[in-house]
């Protein structure tokens, strides 16, 4: 979210409301973003992040959109601010994974209900959305991006090609090591050719 957030600078001022960390107070100084942070119990956090936002959309004329990264976020919005702009909810597929029915299942469709736009970060977890019931029409997939490489010095390339050497095939990942990431099929697959 928080390469999205600086991207968007490009066409803007961004305002985030988010939660304080520990030394977050480092990257906000850093930031060009007008941050500002919810403290307090976990407890009540969420309600004063709302309460904030809410007061926010209704106090100001001219945004443009509201993006939130989950839709726990979008939960305790006023759907009536939404209206004021376009609504955008980005989903992950561990996030949304609710029995169809369930109290989180129904709390998870009336919130996306108030998004313009649902953003999956894969048609896995596109399809995962239409199958617990959040309106297919809004569902946007957008795969994450990545910043630009950064050249590499020549020490950590020698160093790299001492470790790996002549092997192969090499196989590098980013990924979590989970079962639907499907990392022990591609390996079998590697080994079957």
């Amino acid at each position: 979210m928080g390469g999205l957030s600086e991207s968007l600078l490009n066409h803007g001022p961004v305002k985030v409301f988010t939660y304080e960390f520990p030394n977050s107070n480092l990257y906000d100084n850093k930031s060009k973003m007008n941050i500002e942070r919810i403290k307090g119990i976990k407890l009540f956090r969420k309600y004063r992040k709302a309460n904030l936002v809410n007061n926010f959309i209704n106090e100001n004329s001219n945004i443009r959109s509201v993006l939130t990264d989950h839709w726990k976020s979008l939960e305790l919005l006023n759907k009536e601010h939404l209206n004021k702009s376009k609504t955008i909810c980005l989903l992950h597929s561990k996030e949304i994974n609710h029995e169809k029915g369930s109290s989180l299942n129904k709390r998870l469709i009336k919130s996306t209900d108030k998004a313009n736009f649902i953003i999956a970060n894969s048609n896995f977890t596109k399809e995962l959305a239409i199958k617990v019931g959040i309106n297919s029409s809004k569902i946007k997939v957008i795969f994450p991006g990545i910043p630009k490489p950064k050249v590499l010095e020549d020490k950590f390339k020698n160093e790299a090609e001492s470790i790996f050497k002549d092997a192969f095939p090499k196989i590098i990942t980013v990924a979590r090591l989970e079962k639907r990431k499907s990392h022990d099929k591609v390996l079998m697959a590697i080994k079957n050719l």
